[in-house]
């Protein structure tokens, strides 16, 4: 997540409880949250205000996205990567770490996980075309 995107958040909080924010506010936020996507904390905002009428602080946030994580990383059973990316002991962590990461993210979903590791393509590569597709 960039700086303005944790703007983007705080308009989304704004919306929901007339909170004002000011740049302060808006870096203290991306100070917690910028290792996380835009739609990951704008999907934890809207989850939480849809459940609770409590204040929203960052650890909601964060805790709502890690719940999430969690549940995304357990549908997929063991996380290895394919032939492909099988070069070297450095390249199979690196990828292992990557793919755990997209899946926690939700970027990579467990049915195109399976899809990267029947095939022979790698990593990489296979994730450009996800992207490609998504723009498309």
């Amino acid at each position: 997540m960039r700086l303005s995107e944790a703007g983007d958040v705080l308009t989304l909080i704004s919306a929901y409880d007339n909170r004002n924010f000011n740049e302060e506010t808006s870096a203290a936020w991306y100070d917690l949250l910028h290792s996380y996507s835009l739609a990951e904390a704008k999907h934890a905002v809207k989850k939480h205000y849809a459940e609770s009428r409590d204040w929203l602080m960052p650890a909601d946030v964060l805790r709502i996205i890690k719940t999430e994580r969690r549940a995304r990383l357990a549908k997929v059973e063991t996380i290895a990567p394919s032939r492909a990316d099988m070069t070297s002991t450095a390249a199979e962590l690196e990828t292992t770490k990557a793919l755990s990461k997209a899946i926690a993210s939700g970027e990579l979903t467990p049915e195109a996980y399976e899809d990267y590791v029947r095939g022979n393509t790698p990593w990489a590569t296979y994730r450009r075309g996800l992207r490609e597709l998504r723009a498309a």
